[in-house]
């Protein structure tokens, strides 16, 4: 094997072994606060220390680990306040975005939003219900071409939701939620960019307000 064809294998590895260490995380296997150790995972995922470094380095830069000096990697925790300022990065952010979109949506563009809408009504989809949400909004600002705004805000969405309480996972993708989505991706469809993006800002701040208060009646009481 020449050095470019090991690269190109190693890179392979490591995004494999990134995408299942996130999944743990996203679905509550690996709980914040679990320290991660190197050797552990390496043995349970069948592949040596480099990849899973490589893999807790970029998990690190998405902020779904954390390193501590003398302690290792663990993963990262989010408070109530900092749950708080993602939604409102959303609310400044999304608007904007869906506003440079609407008038360069295609036909395909509202098509691939509205099929992942349909998927997310599928009860054999709950379980992917928040990466399907985040597919949604990313269908409806792919047209904006603005890649780093992008990935900043599926840092946000992936720090959000992981956060959910588990049962609630499997409840936010209600016939509210649905239809507030629809709603959406038709003010969309008809141009309205200054109807889209204010009520676009209402429906992330209402998330807000939902995922708080359900948090805060979850926690333990004194």
């Amino acid at each position: 094997m020449d050095d470019a064809t090991h690269l190109i294998a190693r890179k392979t590895v490591t995004m494999q072994v990134t995408e299942r260490i996130r999944s743990m995380i996203l679905s509550g296997e690996l709980a914040s606060g679990e320290k991660l150790k190197q050797e552990k995972l390496a043995a349970r995922l069948g592949v040596s220390r480099v990849p899973v470094r490589e893999a807790l380095n970029q998990l690190e830069a998405e902020g779904l680990v954390k390193v501590e000096a003398h302690k290792g990697a663990v993963v990262s925790g989010v408070s109530i306040e900092a749950l708080r300022e993602m939604y409102e990065l959303r609310a400044l952010l999304e608007p904007w975005l869906i506003g440079i979109a609407i008038p360069a949506m295609q036909p395909d563009d509202f098509a691939a939003a509205e099929a992942i809408l349909d998927q997310m009504l599928d009860k054999s989809t709950q379980t992917h219900w928040t990466r399907l949400n985040w597919a949604f909004h990313h269908a409806l600002y792919t047209a904006a071409d603005r890649p780093q705004t992008l990935d900043i805000l599926e840092k946000l969405y992936i720090n959000t939701y992981r956060h959910f309480p588990v049962p609630m996972r499997f409840t936010i993708g209600s016939e509210a939620m649905d239809a507030e989505h629809r709603r959406i991706l038709k003010l969309c469809r008809e141009g309205n960019v200054a109807e889209a993006q204010a009520f676009l800002k209402d429906h992330i701040m209402r998330g807000s307000v939902s995922l708080v208060e359900r948090l805060q009646r979850a926690e333990p009481q004194d």
